[in-house]
C-alpha cells in the first residue's frame, strides 16, 4: 500500500510538472528558456509553420590544381558554430543546423520571414581587407606594343558624331567648317599586327572607365587606368587618353584620340593644338604606348582578422549608417603605421592617397587620411549601407570569416499559410485518432479501459512536456510518430488486461491478477518496444548519413515515445489499477473483464 502511495504521488507530480510546462507558452529559469509563439510553446518545424530548408556543401578547393579536397570534422564543427552565432546574433530565429554526411551542412529557419537574407547571411564570407590605395602610379610601358605596329601618325579634327572631318571634307567639300563643333583628334594607323594588340589593350583601358563610371556613381572613389601615348624621342609630346578618348575608326585599322577629355563632361576642346603634331610615317618616328593605373592597392597585411570588435552606429554628422570597427593590438599598430605614412606624404607632396577599404573582393569606401589614427578606430560607412544592412556587416565582421567555403546546392522554401494548414489538420488527426482509441479501450476493457486511457491522456502530456522542453522540432513525419507511439502504447495496455483476464479465469483475486498479469506481459512488451527503438536507431542513422531530415524527425520522435510509452503502462497504468483494486469497484470482477466474456463473470461469481 505504502509502494502504491509513493507511485501515485509520482504521477500527481507528474501532471502537475507537464501542467506547468504545456499551459505556460514560455518559461524562464535562470538562463533556461523555453517555449515559442506555436500552440503549447512547442517548437514546430517548417511543414508546420513554413521557413527555409537550405543544404550547403563544402566548396574548398586546393590552390594549385583547383579540384575540392576533403574536409575535416574539426572545420565542419567550426563551420557549425560560426554560421549558429551569425543566425542567432541576426534576429532571424532559432536555426537548425546539421552536418550531413562528411562535407555537407544543413540549416533549416522555421518561421523565417526573409530566407533572402537568411542566404546572404550565411553564405558571405565577410573578407574584409583594408589596403594602402596609391593614386601617384608610375607608368607601365607596354612592351608588346612597339613602333614597329604602327604604320602611320595622322592629326585630324573630330565631329561631335564621331566622324573625322577631313573624311567629311572628302565626301562633302560644301562642308562649312566653321558651323561645326569641332576637336582636336589624333589618329593612328596600325598594321593588322598592332590591331590586333592595340584593341586587347583599348578594352583594358575601356573596361576601367566603365567601371569607375559605376563606382563614381554609388560614390566611391575608383580612378581609371588610361594609356599614356609619348611621341618623339628628345622632347616626346605626350598624351593621355582615357577610355571614352579612344574610339575605333568604323572598318579601319586606325584608332583615334580625341584631345583631351573630361571625365564628367566628356569630349571637351583640345589643350594641345593639333598643328604640334605634323604627319608622320613609321620611317621618321618614334612612338611608345604605356599603361597608366589609376591606382595601385598595396598589401598591408590588415584584414578582418585583426579586428576585435565591430558594431553598427550612425554618423554623427550625417546620421547615415555606419559600422564602427576596433582593430586589435596588433591591428591597431598597422593601422596607426599606415595612416602616419600617408598622412606625411600628403603634407610633403600634396598626394593624398586613400586606404581601401574591401569586403569579398568589393570596394566599401576609400577614405582620404586627414590626420593619423593610432587609437585603433576607424568606420566604414558606403552610398548603399541601411541599417540593417550595417547591422548584418557588423555581424560577419564580428563572428569571422567562415572556416571554409560553402556552395549552396538544396534549397526548399515551404509558405507559412501552407505550414498553417498542415499544422491544423496534423490537430485535427491527432484529436481523432486519441479520441478513437481512448472509446475503443473504454467500451471493450470498460475499467481497465478507463485506467488506460487516463494514461495515455498522462502519456501525451508527458510526450508533449519533453517535446517542449529538450527543445524537439516537431515536423508532419514527427507528429505521424507520435501517433503511432500512442497507439504502441495501448497495444502494452492490451497485453496486460489480456494476461489479467487469463488470471481472472483461473480463479486468483482481482488484486493478484493485476500483478501477475503486468510482470508477466511486461517481457513482451519489453522485446516489441526494445526491437522497435533499435529500427528507429539504424533510421536515424541512414537518415544522417542520407540527409532525409523527414525521415529523422520520424526516428527521433517515436523513439522518445517508445520509451515514455513502457513507462507509462508499468508505472501509470499499474499504480492507477492497484488503486482502484482496493476499493468497492474490485468487487464488482465483470466490470474488469473484456466486453464479451459473460461466461467468465458468472464463473468468478460461483
Amino acid at each position: 500500500m505504502r509502494r502504491n502511495a509513493r507511485s501515485l504521488i509520482i504521477i500527481a507530480l507528474i501532471i502537475l510538472i507537464t501542467s506547468l510546462v504545456l499551459l505556460n507558452q514560455k518559461f524562464e529559469i535562470n538562463n533556461f528558456e523555453r517555449g515559442s509563439d506555436a500552440p503549447l510553446g512547442l517548437s514546430l518545424g517548417l511543414d508546420l509553420q513554413g521557413g527555409s530548408h537550405l543544404v550547403y556543401q563544402s566548396n574548398l578547393k586546393d590552390p594549385i590544381t583547383n579540384t575540392l579536397v576533403p574536409v575535416t570534422k574539426d572545420q565542419m564543427e567550426s563551420l557549425v558554430r560560426t554560421v549558429e552565432r551569425r543566425i542567432n546574433s541576426s534576429g532571424l530565429g532559432e536555426p537548425i543546423i546539421q552536418i550531413l554526411g562528411d562535407d555537407r551542412l544543413l540549416i533549416q529557419l522555421p518561421g523565417i520571414k526573409d530566407p533572402s537574407r537568411a542566404k546572404d547571411l550565411i553564405g558571405e564570407t565577410a573578407r574584409l581587407e583594408f589596403k594602402h590605395r596609391i593614386l601617384n602610379v608610375q607608368p607601365e610601358l607596354i612592351k608588346e606594343l612597339t613602333v614597329k605596329d604602327v604604320i602611320a601618325i595622322t592629326p585630324d579634327i573630330l565631329l561631335q558624331d564621331g566622324k573625322l572631318l577631313s573624311t567629311q571634307k572628302s565626301q562633302n567639300s560644301g562642308t562649312e567648317t566653321s558651323e561645326l563643333e569641332t576637336y582636336a583628334a589624333l589618329v593612328i594607323e596600325f598594321s593588322d599586327a598592332g590591331v590586333e594588340k592595340f584593341s586587347k589593350i583599348a578594352e583594358t583601358i575601356q573596361s576601367s572607365y566603365l567601371t569607375s563610371l559605376q563606382a563614381n556613381a554609388a560614390g566611391k572613389s575608383y580612378p581609371p587606368s588610361q594609356l599614356l601615348i609619348n611621341i618623339g624621342e628628345n622632347d616626346p609630346i605626350s598624351i593621355t587618353s582615357g577610355g571614352n578618348q579612344i574610339l575605333q575608326y568604323e572598318d579601319t585599322n586606325k584608332f583615334i584620340f580625341a584631345l583631351p577629355v573630361s571625365m564628367n563632361e566628356g569630349i571637351v576642346k583640345q589643350e594641345i593644338p593639333a598643328e604640334d603634331i605634323t604627319t608622320k610615317t613609321s620611317s621618321d618616328f618614334f612612338v611608345s604606348f604605356s599603361n597608366l593605373p589609376g591606382f595601385i592597392d598595396e598589401e598591408i597585411g590588415l584584414s578582418g582578422d585583426d579586428l576585435s570588435n565591430a558594431y553598427p552606429s550612425q554618423h554623427q554628422g550625417s546620421g547615415a549608417p555606419i559600422v564602427n570597427i576596433e582593430f586589435d593590438k596588433e591591428g591597431t599598430k598597422i593601422f596607426g603605421e599606415l595612416t602616419s605614412q600617408i598622412y606625411a606624404k600628403q603634407q610633403e607632396s600634396g598626394i593624398k592617397d586613400q586606404i581601401a577599404i574591401i569586403l569579398d573582393g568589393d570596394d566599401l569606401i576609400a577614405p582620404v587620411v586627414n590626420s593619423p589614427i593610432t587609437a585603433g578606430t576607424a568606420i566604414i560607412q558606403g552610398p548603399d549601407f541601411t541599417l540593417e544592412r550595417v547591422k548584418d556587416l557588423s555581424l560577419l565582421l564580428e563572428s569571422g570569416r567562415l572556416p571554409i567555403p560553402i556552395q549552396l546546392i538544396q534549397e526548399r522554401d515551404v509558405d507559412a499559410i501552407l505550414g498553417a494548414q498542415s499544422l491544423e489538420k496534423s490537430v485535427v488527426a491527432g484529436i481523432v485518432g486519441l479520441t478513437l482509441v481512448l472509446l475503443f479501450m473504454t467500451l471493450y476493457y470498460r475499467i481497465p479501459g478507463l485506467i488506460a486511457s487516463i494514461a495515455l491522456i498522462i502519456y501525451a502530456s508527458i510526450i508533449l512536456s519533453i517535446f517542449k522542453l529538450l527543445p524537439v522540432t516537431l515536423t508532419l513525419s514527427g507528429v505521424a510518430a507520435a501517433i503511432l507511439s500512442i497507439g504502441m502504447a495501448v497495444d502494452a495496455n492490451i497485453l496486460i488486461f489480456e494476461r489479467m483476464k487469463d488470471e481472472l479465469r483461473s480463479g486468483r483475486t482481482l488484486n493478484t491478477s493485476i500483478n501477475i498479469g503486468f510482470n508477466r506481459a511486461w517481457p513482451a512488451i519489453r522485446d516489441g518496444n526494445v526491437s522497435t527503438l533499435i529500427t528507429c536507431a539504424i533510421l536515424y542513422w541512414f537518415s544522417e548519413q542520407l540527409g532525409a531530415t523527414i525521415v529523422q524527425g520520424f526516428a527521433v520522435t517515436l523513439a522518445i515515445g517508445v520509451v515514455i510509452s513502457m513507462f507509462s503502462a508499468i508505472m501509470i497504468s499499474r499504480s492507477l489499477m492497484r488503486a482502484i483494486a482496493l476499493t468497492p469497484l474490485s468487487k464488482h470482477i465483470s466490470f474488469f473483464i473484456p466486453s464479451g466474456g459473460g461466461k467468465l463473470s458468472k464463473q468468478l461469481a460461483q
